[in-house]
């Protein structure tokens, strides 16, 4: 597996004379490794499930997903992905900047409301395709590569948004304001000490109802959550940047870089060095602040 990151300066008009949309990176993978609580700040990501199944967690609600679907992260919304430990899940994703919908902040694709699983059904080979073709544009560094990709990606967003209208939440989804506002205060202040009782007083519940209705509507504890947060900033850290470990473990609020390295065994499966070498190699992630920082230019 591999994330191949596309920079460059040169070959970046807009073929189309429409927004300028900026292709960060695309990915291609086989993995049973679950990718722990994140959110793309400032790009939109589109995700096709070419193979296997996985359960996903998308701004608090659960998902099953399988072969076929395309999942949509809007910028700045939470998720996490854990692979079927039997099957595992097969994926193509790209991260995209400067797209920009009509009454939508930038980045988003989906207005609220709609489920962030859209399923392709018929049209699941064609989106297979685009997926797979910009793949090999990016990463075989075919000529006017990026001119291609741009056709293809508004292609893609062509089909996807005919989707849009049949993939829309049920009302039970809804959570009151004082929780939502917990929630949020969380998803912003998770690698400080904040305690249970901090969490409860935001969402004017006891520390016992609030842990309960906290797992009933996101199906996680609060605790759990704060974990699967700092993991997933871990993993970012680690295939985005070049902080050491004990770097990133102090960043994340850790007392100890052990206590860091065994929570995110526990939940990834292997040690967060391991982690990097598989994604980025042994020798790429020097190189990668300086990358991610250019791509993440506008």
């Amino acid at each position: 597996m591999a994330v191949v990151y596309y920079n460059s300066e040169k070959d970046s008009e807009n073929p189309l004379g429409e927004q300028k949309i900026k292709l960060l990176y695309v990915c291609k993978a086989e993995t049973v490794i679950p990718t722990a609580m994140h959110a793309h700040k400032n790009h939109l990501e589109l995700q096709y499930i070419s193979g296997g199944k996985a359960h996903l967690r998308i701004g608090g609600h659960s998902y099953n997903v399988q072969a076929g679907d395309v999942i949509v992260y809007n910028a700045g919304v939470l998720h996490d992905e854990c692979a079927d430990p039997e099957c595992g899940m097969a994926f193509y994703n790209c991260g995209i900047k400067n797209f920009q919908s009509p009454l939508l902040p930038e980045n988003h694709f989906l207005p609220q409301g709609v489920k962030p699983v859209l399923h392709t059904a018929d049209m699941a080979e064609t989106v297979r395709a685009i997926f797979h073709a910009i793949y090999e544009q990016i990463s075989q560094k075919k000529i006017s590569g990026v001119s291609v990709c741009h056709y293809l990606i508004n292609s893609l967003l062509i089909i996807l948004s005919n989707q849009i209208v049949y993939e829309q939440l049920p009302q039970k989804y809804k959570t009151d304001a004082y929780f939502q506002r917990c929630k949020e205060f969380i998803d912003e202040h998770f690698t400080e000490n904040i305690s249970i009782e901090d969490m409860s007083k935001i969402a004017h519940m006891s520390v016992s109802g609030f842990a309960h209705h906290f797992k009933n509507v996101f199906g996680l504890s609060p605790i759990q959550y704060l974990i699967r947060l700092k993991i997933g900033l871990a993993q970012k850290f680690l295939i985005t940047t070049d902080k050491n470990i004990t770097e990133i473990s102090m960043e994340l609020g850790y007392d100890n870089v052990s206590h860091f390295n065994n929570q995110f065994k526990r939940f990834v499966g292997t040690a967060p060095r391991n982690y990097r070498k598989l994604w980025v190699g042994n020798e790429q992630f020097k190189n990668l602040k300086h990358i991610y920082n250019e791509l993440m230019k506008s």
